[in-house]
């Protein structure tokens, strides 16, 4: 059977475009908020839909991926944002509260509703919960690269050690890019012949999946800050009242029994 190349590249749109959105979700407020959030834990979870299936014929692939998977299951944030798309797409709006802070700006926390919030994600910022499973996700495509670079990145492939490693033939390359059968069938050495068809080939962007792996993460204004996203304990006490029942469809109610508490504990340090 003709070989057939396999590439993260669609795997990677899916990262850049959840980085994307995360950026956006630093930039708006109110109700925009809500969209920004929603388009970045569908692009966020489709990052691991479309590496499946851009690998699923890869040898070897099913075996490491089985691995990264029960990784995945013991983390309990990266959980409860795979389940939290699946609320988001087919249950409604992710339950959170938000309020402006003493710097400035507008601090947001989840609140916990259809799922149970790890501790990894309470008490920070959602923007903050966003960027670290959004790295996470950026070391999982890395990691993969590390692992099996040829698979990752056919540009690599067309090269005599892609050749070696994964057992193709001229003819695979020739149909890979569309050329006439026979084409490469001339006098050259094959490195020779592999640095022309490279220029056929779109590389993969592996500067930035390292880029997001190392969390250097960007938007459209350069690298985003989360420095002023520190803890915000009426927020905090807001988000927590507002998963009691007797108070989740009263959120004034929960806003002012936040507010006396944060007022007993002042007056308490006095």
């Amino acid at each position: 059977m003709p070989h057939v190349f396999t590439s993260l590249r669609h795997a990677t749109e899916k990262l850049l475009e959840a980085e994307y959105f995360l950026g956006r979700c630093m930039e708006v407020s109110g109700p925009y908020f809500q969209y920004e959030l929603n388009a970045f834990l569908s692009a966020s979870r489709n990052v691991t839909f479309v590496m499946q299936s851009s690998m699923s014929k890869v040898s070897g692939f099913s075996d490491w991926y089985a691995e990264k998977q029960a990784e995945m299951r013991t983390d309990a944030a990266m959980r409860f944002f795979l389940e939290l798309r699946n609320v988001s797409q087919k249950q409604g709006p992710v339950s959170y509260v938000g309020g402006s802070t003493m710097k400035g700006g507008y601090t947001y926390r989840f609140v916990e509703d259809r799922l149970r919030l790890p501790p990894e994600v309470m008490g920070n910022d959602i923007r903050v919960s966003c960027a670290i499973h959004l790295v996470k996700l950026g070391t999982l495509l890395f990691d993969f690269f590390k692992d099996m670079p040829f698979d990752a990145c056919p540009w690599r492939a067309f090269s005599e050690d892609g050749m070696k490693a994964l057992d193709f033939e001229w003819s695979d390359v020739e149909a890979a890019v569309g050329l006439a059968p026979g084409w490469t069938n001339v006098d050259l050495p094959a490195e020779e012949k592999f640095k022309h068809l490279r220029k056929e080939i779109e590389p993969l962007d592996i500067c930035a999946i390292e880029r997001i792996a190392s969390n250097d993460l960007r938007g459209d204004s350069g690298p985003l800050d989360f420095s002023h996203m520190g803890a915000d304990g009426l927020i905090d006490r807001f988000a927590i009242h507002m998963a009691d029942a007797g108070l989740r469809n009263n959120p004034r109610a929960a806003f002012l029994r936040s507010i006396g508490e944060r007022i007993n504990k002042i007056e308490g340090r006095r």
